[in-house]
């Protein structure tokens, strides 16, 4: 098919038309010239022997008239024999009389005119004698130019030549008339029809012309063969389109209604997390930069008021898409039992609380997380204590550190190198808390792995603690909300155009002692971002 493409019909036609014309014209010049040849071979052959033979009569009947005037040694008349012999025919380029056993001619008679090609005629002279005896007496010879053998020749040829070229030219006419008529035509109209076809015009059919209707020969057949093969692919063509436009619009139901489900699932799942009023009633200053990688999030964030203060918590459960959903509900519903049942006062207690009651829920406790079917599944998770009346922040973590920046730089809080859930594999570390007494200029950031392991720049390597440390370093300073937008302005960036690994949860936040001077006392405010 690529080669039709390329290829136009009348381009097409032209050549092959003139590749036969071609055949023809060279098959046929070397036949005319092998025959033209042979002919002027034999006419020229012919007229020689014609000419010889007259040389040989002239010789003969000129012989009897010298003998006499030979004999009795008279050159004038001699002399005047072989000059009206030169001047009646025009042939004749020399005659000469010799003398037996003499080698200088008795007479000699030259026609002028250019030198060329001749044939010699030499007849002897013989004397009948009184006593009845015949004597040699002498040799007429003659010279003969052959031009007038030429001439004749080329003469003959002209009509042979003429005759050849007109056949010639009638033959590559008749020809090429009748080799575009049934051949060319056609074919031109099967070469438009397969790139009709080739450009899917399943359509297109070769309609015979007047007088082709029956024909028998490959043409006729190749057309018929190429109609039926059109209608098939047609065939075929239409019953796959119906087959995939019904195939389409059921995938775009089931699409559609797998979306609806999912979207309303968002929905659910956005309910568990804090509403902008609350967190803007507990923390006045702080940011949530919260992207699930799909519809659907593996990531929470979590906050609680709780006595004394307030529970900041971000988690990253297992997967992403549904799957994480599903674990986000289960976890924060552990959460929020535990919590209820333990107070807040130590967040260490309810990690350690957490993990039991999640290895329960998904069977991967004692016996149960020896079955081979069995989940294996759990969470990262980081907890804040925020106790603005005593002016303290109590951290404990699961795999997720607390980040500190203070005016002389930004501190890590490690978190325990343990997840909550999965299956049991041994002794594991405990929880511990970590107490941070609160001052003026503080911020807090929690962010989940999904940030710092994203991929981009120009090598395609993660984004990384350190290029986040170095952003946050930037714009210590300035509020939280403009924090947020240069983080999310420089993983953008970054990222470029590789797709989003995993979901991505941030949460950054302040909070200012609780003591302040006035009239009235107020409540200890936190910042959250």
């Amino acid at each position: 098919m690529s080669v039709l493409r390329g290829l136009t019909v009348e381009r097409s036609n032209r050549s092959v038309l003139a590749r036969i014309g071609g055949i023809i014209v060279l098959t046929a010049t070397i036949v005319g010239v092998i025959a033209v040849a042979v002919s002027a071979g034999i006419v020229e052959r012919q007229q020689k022997q014609a000419l010889i033979r007259r040389a040989e009569l002239v010789a003969e009947m000129q012989t009897d008239a010298l003998a006499g005037p030979l004999w009795e040694i008279d050159e004038r008349s001699v002399r005047k024999i072989i000059e009206a012999l030169r001047d009646r025919d025009p042939a004749i380029r020399s005659v000469a009389v010799y003398e037996t056993d003499r080698g200088d001619p008795v007479a000699e008679a030259l026609a002028p005119g250019p030198p060329g090609n001749f044939v010699t005629i030499q007849q002897p002279i013989m004397l009948r004698g009184r006593d009845g005896l015949i004597r040699h007496i002498g040799t007429l010879k003659l010279h003969y130019s052959t031009a007038e053998v030429d001439e004749v020749t080329l003469s003959a040829l002209a009509p042979v030549v003429g005759l050849l070229v007109l056949s010639l030219v009638t033959a590559v006419t008749i020809i090429s008339y009748m080799l575009n008529r049934v051949v060319l035509r056609p074919l031109m109209r099967l070469t438009q029809a397969a790139h009709s076809v080739a450009h899917g015009e399943y359509s297109a059919r070769i309609v015979p012309q007047d007088g082709e209707q029956d024909r028998q020969d490959e043409i006729g057949l190749l057309t018929r063969t190429f109609n039926r093969m059109a209608e098939t692919v047609q065939d075929y063509t239409q019953t796959l389109e119906h087959r995939v436009q019904e195939r389409t619009e059921a995938l775009a139901d089931i699409n559609r209604r797998i979306m609806d489900s999912i979207n309303y699932a968002q929905l659910i799942q956005s309910s568990i997390l804090p509403k902008a009023e609350l967190l803007e009633t507990g923390l006045a200053d702080h940011f949530v930069l919260w992207r699930p990688r799909d519809v659907v999030s593996g990531d929470f964030y979590y906050f609680r008021e709780v006595e004394g203060g307030y529970l900041l918590g971000v988690a990253d459960c297992t997967g992403h898409g549904v799957p994480g959903a599903f674990m986000t509900m289960t976890a924060s519903a552990v959460l929020n039992n535990v919590v209820d049942s333990l107070g807040a006062a130590d967040p260490a207690t309810l990690l350690t609380e957490v993990d039991a009651k999640v290895r329960a829920a998904l069977h991967q406790d004692g016996a149960a997380s020896a079955w081979e079917g069995g989940f294996d599944n759990g969470l990262d998770l980081a907890l804040c204590l925020i106790r603005p009346a005593e002016g303290t922040l109590v951290y404990a973590g699961a795999r997720l550190p607390l980040w500190v920046s203070e005016p002389e730089g930004i501190t890590e809080l490690r978190a325990v190198r343990r997840s909550l859930g999965y299956r049991s594999h041994g002794a594991e570390p405990a929880f511990t808390n970590q107490t941070i007494p609160l001052a003026p200029g503080q911020a807090f950031y929690l962010c989940t792995d999904g940030l710092t392991d994203q991929c981009g720049g120009e090598r395609g390597r993660s984004f990384g603690k350190r290029r986040l440390r170095e952003v946050i370093e930037g714009c210590l300073t300035l509020p939280l909300g403009n924090q947020k937008s240069i983080i999310a302005t420089s993983l953008g960036g970054f990222q470029g155009d590789q797709p989003q690994r995993d979901d991505i949860t941030m949460v950054g936040f302040r909070v200012l002692p609780a003591a302040r001077s006035g009239s009235g006392a107020e409540s200890d405010a936190c910042e959250m971002a």
